[in-house]
């Protein structure tokens, strides 16, 4: 799962280097409009009032949407590239479950095994930093780093949660014990459904979600059910892409990975603003405006450094 600000379209690109026309934009919801079911991603004001909206695979309205959430929104971006029309918002939260400790002076606190990070910007309900316990069950949304934690942009406390969920990739995967590892948790998936995998099973560096109905019990985690998720956005060849995410891996100065899933090719015509190639570190927060190409790898155009 691409955990990173993203915006995607089959269009043009406006004369300040965003993309236009229709298609996906996939971000954090930074703020609403004025006018009722009006939310910004990716500062973008997209209208959402004729929208279908779900949550969690569930159809919900759009009244449910929330300052933080990190949202999928199909639909069409004016050639302003300041507003749109929304015709699909979607919301999976990037994980769920009971917080296993919390350091509060430094910032985090781990849930199923992975760190999750915290700072000014991140939007809590129902509960803060200060009172968050362990035990409680809470709902993640956020952006994954190099090191597969989570910087938050949303955290909940949610109460009567039936299923708690976990995503990443698989490390120390062993098929005979049927078991790998998600950060620091061991998943045991001898009695889970699996789904989507390649024709040999399982393996090391597939990106997965995890549900169950257990919570973990001693660093082990009984799943109920696995879902292999694809690499990158699903682009199709020449869409437009506008990427904002951390970066997760650098393959070679030519490539680096974004968000854990998406590749962004660096070529002799890619621009920089805010800094240079030499720049380009795990875990540096960019912008990537470019084209996917046959593979689904963006071929950037531009390259911003963020704050």
């Amino acid at each position: 799962m691409f955990l990173a600000t993203v915006s995607l379209a089959c269009g043009s690109a406006s004369s300040g280097g965003g993309i236009t026309g229709s298609g996906l934009v996939v971000g954090p919801i930074a703020g609403f409009g004025s006018a009722p079911g009006t939310i910004i991603v990716n500062a973008i004001e997209i209208d959402t009032s004729q929208a279908q909206v779900r949550i969690d695979g569930v159809d919900a309205d759009p009244s449910s949407l929330r300052l933080g959430m990190v949202v999928r929104v199909r639909g069409s971006i004016d050639p302003s590239g300041a507003s749109g029309v929304a015709s699909l918002v979607e919301f999976n939260d990037e994980l769920e479950g009971p917080v296993d400790s919390v350091d509060a002076a430094g910032g985090r606190f781990t849930v199923l095994g992975h760190i999750v990070m915290v700072d000014a910007s991140t939007v809590f309900e129902n509960t803060s930093l200060a009172t968050l316990a362990p035990g409680d069950v809470v709902e993640v949304s956020g952006l994954r780093n190099a090191a597969g934690d989570i910087a938050a942009t949303r955290v909940e406390r949610k109460t009567g949660v039936g299923e708690f969920e976990v995503k990443g990739t698989v490390f120390f995967h062993d098929p005979v014990a049927k078991t790998f590892t998600l950060g620091s948790l061991t998943v045991d998936y001898s009695s889970a459904r699996v789904e989507g995998a390649p024709s040999g099973g399982l393996r090391d560096g597939l990106f997965v979600e995890v549900k169950t109905k257990s919570a973990p019990s001693g660093g082990v985690l009984l799943a109920d059910k696995i879902e292999v998720k694809s690499e990158g956005l699903g682009g199709r060849e020449g869409e437009e892409a506008e990427i904002e995410g951390l970066i997760t891996d650098i393959v070679s100065p030519s490539e680096i990975v974004v968000g854990g899933t998406q590749t962004v090719l660096i070529t002799d015509q890619t621009k920089f603003e805010g800094g240079t190639a030499s720049d380009l570190a795990l875990d540096v927060k960019i912008e990537a405006k470019g084209t996917f190409n046959a593979a689904g790898a963006v071929v950037a155009k531009k390259i911003e450094f963020d704050d």
